[in-house]
């Protein structure tokens, strides 16, 4: 059973991970909610991409119908944006939500959001390494 993954884009940032990803063999979905990245998001990942409006109950019912394993998060340069999208993914059951910051003062706050992990990198190709042994934990046998 493949792996399905939903990363939380925001910014180009992100692209690297998503490559990532999907090299792995992991089913990527890359969720917008936010509309200054919507163009980006979907030219890059046409067949992938979940635009949702940034609405907790849009989000929490498009993010409950894809049966995700795993969510990954990259900190916004709206800590509380960050902090809601988070609590949203785990009130939609998705089992395993790690959120990648830059900021280690903020990891408690992800935590009490319900992100299972918080990994603190300074440059995104940190990033994926980082974040793999989590990864391992959840690919079905």
């Amino acid at each position: 059973m493949v792996q399905k993954m939903l990363v939380a884009a925001c910014s180009e940032e992100d692209r690297l991970l998503i490559e990532r990803a999907l090299g792995a063999g992991i089913d990527v979905r890359v969720l917008t909610c936010f509309e200054d990245v919507h163009h980006k998001v979907r030219a890059w990942y046409p067949n992938r991409t979940m635009l949702v409006p940034a609405h907790k109950a849009t989000v929490k019912a498009a993010v409950q119908s894809a049966q995700l394993d795993i969510a990954i998060v990259r900190e916004m340069n709206d800590a509380i944006r960050s902090a809601l999208l988070i609590q949203t993914l785990r009130e939609a059951g998705v089992p395993q939500v790690i959120v990648i910051c830059k900021d280690e003062s903020r990891a408690q706050m992800y935590r009490r959001c319900g992100a299972n992990n918080v990994v603190v990198v300074d440059h995104r190709e940190d990033a994926w390494d980082r974040i793999m042994p989590y990864l391992h934990l959840h690919v079905s046998a």
